[in-house]
């Protein structure tokens, strides 16, 4: 469960990203998030993720507030959640399965252990052939693919996406947005930031509209 209540983000000059936004995303569920450019999308991602922190009003995780997490307890929060990025921001130095593995190196997990996990997780994306290349070898949809593989290796509870799908044509987006349902499946809270419109008419997805920093649209209310 994530709810927002009567969250403001001001960044420095003045600007409000979010305005007072209230929402609740069931557990469990997938949701697209739209609006266009600046309409605050991101800024709702890197508060779940705490990368930035509420100036007013709170974020709360299956009912804990998020904002209060110092330390040790910011890091196991983010342990949580799987997030995707639109540049994939794969490593170049290291091979597919090396770049999967990544936050169970990270964790501290064992290098067979992390081996395990990165190959599974490669298989579910269809990729577990590919383990030992290198990104710049693999197509755009191949990158975007070990991305979503990294972020969901740690068995996350919440998967996050900011426009995942943006630089990538119409079937192998359809592809890639797939992947997120079949994930969701498996009771994973999915978040899909994107201007992708051919899928937010989805009836098995929640949409959330962003406008000006403020929800303009709740399919949960």
């Amino acid at each position: 469960m994530i709810e927002f209540k009567q969250v403001v983000k001001r960044y420095p000059g003045g600007l409000d990203a979010l305005r007072h936004v209230s929402v609740f995303i069931p557990r469990g569920s997938i949701t697209f998030l739209t609006g266009h450019s600046g309409a605050g999308k991101s800024t709702v991602l890197k508060l779940i993720t705490l990368s930035e922190v509420a100036t007013r009003g709170q974020v709360l995780v299956n009912d804990e507030d998020i904002s209060l997490f110092r330390g040790d307890r910011i890091a196991l929060h983010r342990r949580t959640i799987g997030s995707v990025f639109q540049d994939h921001k794969l490593l170049p130095d290291k091979t597919v399965e090396e770049n999967v593995a990544l936050p169970l190196v990270v964790a501290g997990m064992g290098n067979r252990d992390c081996a395990r996990r990165a190959r599974a997780a490669l298989d579910k994306v269809g990729l577990l052939k590919l383990c030992r290349r290198f990104p710049q070898t693999l197509s755009a949809g191949e990158q975007q693919r070990v991305g979503i593989a990294r972020a969901v290796v740690g068995r996350p509870d919440i998967l996050l996406a900011d426009e995942p799908t943006g630089n990538l044509d119409p079937e192998l987006a359809d592809e890639i947005m797939k992947l997120f349902f079949l994930f969701n499946q498996h009771d994973v809270t999915v978040i899909i930031a994107t201007h992708d419109y051919r899928h937010l008419n989805n009836p098995a997805a929640g949409l959330l509209a962003l406008e000006n920093g403020q929800i303009s649209g709740d399919s949960y209310s």
